[in-house]
């Protein structure tokens, strides 16, 4: 259940003053991991809008909260209506018709074209790129968007100063993706002892033999650990109700595909809004957030990991309390309305004193990046086309080939696109059995 606003958050709701203008969402609304083209685009529509389309739509209701206007865009189901040129031409029209201020923008991927937020910017609108997993994506993602935007969002403090060098004004706020749930503390249910909810990689796969081997009850749950139960996807409203009734929930602090990098996760205020322990690993900054071994509880290895689990396994008391000042402080300070009313109040602060120009320094798309933009307009183009979508599947495959020219498997598509649907259905067929049998046969052979 959601918290009525206590003291604390009441009070920041008095102070902080609404803005009186409009605001265009950018983002992945409806859970679409159903839709017969999820098969096709698992991570867009299957894994993306499962996990995220709860988040926005906290988000959704915490802008409303801010704003006099919120005007909400679901790229994604748009997508699979009307595919994606038609998504960027109808953003631009949505401006010029509604002349929002800002248009915020939720990253994913490559869902819109750098020169839809040009013209949206020669509306008059200022463009924000709110961006995820700086720490492995600025690189070869997020950095090539800086010309197109006024403002970047990162919540990794290392990219900071990163996109400041390419000219980008950039706001680094705590990531608040939870919503605050009451809690009489008075009864507190305790379903499991340690649980640990989120992807199996990396180093977290050693850390949680390293407990079982020590006899600490830990139970995992999310994508990649094998298990019938909980070894998928899990739905929002279940993650929260493991977060509440966990004695202790681990967070791992470093982001996929990284070997050093660490940043600071969103999990942590789930966890907290959710009323839950915090047993974190460390990360430079956090303190700044939560008072270590008041609000929270840190770890720098395994062994101070396990050595904490088993400590606060035996003082529930202790902990309890912990869970409990976590809980207060992300109520009162870290809900999705505050993280947006803190950005929204810097930059409107910032407008009044430097004006809204903004002039990124330009780049030069290389070639693996125009490839993954290549990729992900192939991935939509080849699903358009194996679900017989008119026209769209060779309009995004074209697309793609305008990114990378070079791209095979996109010229593949294309050609194939041109002929009528049963013979493209059965020549489809055959070459993805050939390449099943071709990839076993391979590995037989290993």
């Amino acid at each position: 259940m959601v918290a009525t606003p206590n003291k604390g958050r009441r009070r920041f709701l008095e102070e902080s003053r609404v803005i009186d203008e409009t605001l265009l969402m950018l983002s992945q609304l409806e859970d679409l991991s159903r839709h017969k083209l999820a098969k096709h685009i698992a991570d867009t529509l299957a894994t993306y809008t499962a996990a995220d389309a709860p988040i926005f739509q906290n988000y959704y209701r915490a802008l409303q909260q801010l704003f006099s206007r919120v005007i909400v865009y679901d790229w994604a189901k748009r997508m699979t209506e009307v595919g994606i040129k038609a998504v960027n031409t109808e953003v631009i029209e949505l401006v010029r018709r509604e002349h929002p201020k800002y248009v915020l923008w939720f990253s994913t991927d490559y869902e819109f074209q750098e020169s839809t937020f040009d013209s949206i910017r020669e509306e008059g609108s200022l463009v924000i790129g709110w961006f995820f997993d700086d720490e492995r994506r600025f690189d070869d993602y997020s950095k090539w968007w800086i010309p197109h935007l006024d403002y970047c969002v990162t919540f990794f403090p290392q990219a900071s100063p990163k996109y400041a060098a390419l000219g980008a004004r950039v706001l680094q706020p705590i990531s608040c993706e939870g919503v605050p749930v009451d809690r009489d503390w008075s009864k507190v249910e305790e379903k499991y002892d340690v649980t640990f909810v989120g992807l199996k990689y990396l180093d977290r796969e050693g850390y949680i033999k390293e407990l079982k081997k020590r006899g600490i009850p830990v139970q995992v749950f999310g994508m990649g650990w094998g298990q019938k139960k909980g070894g998928g996807f899990l739905p929002f409203e279940e993650m929260i109700d493991i977060f509440s009734t966990s004695k202790i929930n681990l967070n791992f602090s470093r982001a996929a595909g990284s070997d050093a990098e660490m940043g600071l996760k969103g999990r942590m205020t789930m966890v907290c809004l959710a009323g839950g322990f915090l047993l974190t690993e460390y990360v430079p900054g956090i303190e700044n957030y939560f008072q270590i071994d008041k609000e929270i509880v840190c770890f720098h290895d395994v062994k101070e990991m396990i050595d904490k689990a088993d400590y606060y396994l035996k003082h529930g008391r202790e902990r309890r309390a912990i869970a409990q000042a976590g809980w207060k402080r992300a109520t009162t300070e870290y809900t999705p309305f505050h993280m947006f009313s803190r950005v929204f109040r810097q930059i409107e602060e910032e407008l009044s004193l430097r004006g809204k120009e903004s002039q990124p320094q330009e780049l030069g798309m290389p070639r693996p990046v125009r490839k993954k933009f290549s990729d992900y307009y192939l991935s939509w183009g080849a699903a358009f086309s194996k679900e017989n979508y008119k026209g769209l599947g060779k309009e995004a495959l074209a697309l793609s080939l305008r990114y990378y020219p070079f791209n095979a498997r996109s010229w593949y598509y294309y050609l194939v696109s041109f002929l009528p649907y049963l013979i493209r259905r059965v020549i489809l067929g055959l070459c993805r059995a050939f390449y099943f049998r071709t990839r076993a046969v391979f590995q037989k052979t290993k």
